[in-house]
C-alpha cells in the first residue's frame, strides 16, 4: 500500500530540510528546532515520522540500498551482467554526485561498510553460482565476492575523498575490468569472455 500524499510530501520537506542543513553541519549538530523550521512543520509533525535526525539519514541510506538493488535486479542475477551494473551504479553516483557527497560527509563508511556492500557480496556470490562457478567452496564464493565487491567500493571512496576530480568513467572501467579478471578463476573461459563483452 502506497504512503498518504501528504506524508510522501511532509518527508520530502524533513528530507530536503536536512540535507540543506548538511551542507554547513554536521548531523550531531543538526537539531530538530532547525529541521522543523527549514521544513515548516512543527516538532509534533518530525516525531510522528522520526525520532532523531539520525533515523532520517538511515532512511535516506535505505533509498540508496533499494536503488542500487533495482539496478542489480533489472540486469537479473547473472555474472554476465556485473559489467552493466556497476556502470549503472556509476552512472547513478555521478547524476546524483552532491547527494552522495554529503551524505559521505555524515557517513565516510557508506560504501565501505555496512548494508550496500553487504548486499553487492550477496549478488556477486548468486552470480557466480547461476553462472555455474567453478568451485562448490563457499568460503572461497564468500571471499572472491568480498574482494571484488571492496575494491570497487573502495574506488568510489576515493573518489569521493578526492573531490570527485578524476573520471569517473575511467575508474568505472577500471572496477570492471579488475572484477571480471578477479572472478576468472571462478567462472569459465567462456563466461568470462562474454562477460567482457558487456
Amino acid at each position: 500500500m502506497s504512503e498518504d500524499l501528504r506524508v510522501v510530501k511532509t518527508k520530502k520537506a524533513i528530507r530536503g530540510a536536512l540535507f540543506e542543513l548538511m551542507s554547513n553541519k554536521q548531523l550531531s549538530k543538526i537539531t530538530i528546532s532547525e529541521i522543523c523550521v527549514n521544513a515548516k512543520i512543527n516538532r509534533k509533525t518530525f516525531y510522528s515520522h522520526y525520532r532523531s535526525p539520525a533515523d532520517v539519514i538511515e532512511e535516506l541510506e535505505n533509498d540508496v540500498l533499494n536503488e542500487f538493488s533495482a539496478i542489480l535486479r533489472r540486469g537479473g542475477e547473472s555474472i554476465l551482467d556485473i559489467g552493466a551494473a556497476i556502470r549503472d551504479i556509476s552512472a547513478t553516483i555521478e547524476q546524483r554526485r552532491d547527494f552522495f557527497k554529503r551524505l559521505m560527509r555524515q557517513n565516510p563508511d557508506l560504501f565501505n561498510k555496512g548494508k550496500i556492500k553487504a548486499m553487492l557480496c550477496r549478488v556477486i556470490m548468486v552470480s557466480l553460482k547461476n553462472a555455474g562457478a567453478l568451485t562448490d567452496n563457499e568460503t572461497a564464493l564468500k571471499a572472491a565476492a568480498e574482494f571484488s565487491i571492496s575494491g570497487v567500493l573502495a574506488l568510489y571512496s576515493a573518489w569521493f575523498d578526492n573531490d570527485c576530480r578524476d573520471d569517473l568513467a575511467f575508474i568505472t572501467e577500471t572496477a570492471v575490468n579488475m572484477v571480471t579478471r578477479g572472478l576468472s578463476a571462478y567462472v569459465s573461459e567462456e563466461k568470462l569472455c562474454a562477460m567482457r563483452l558487456n
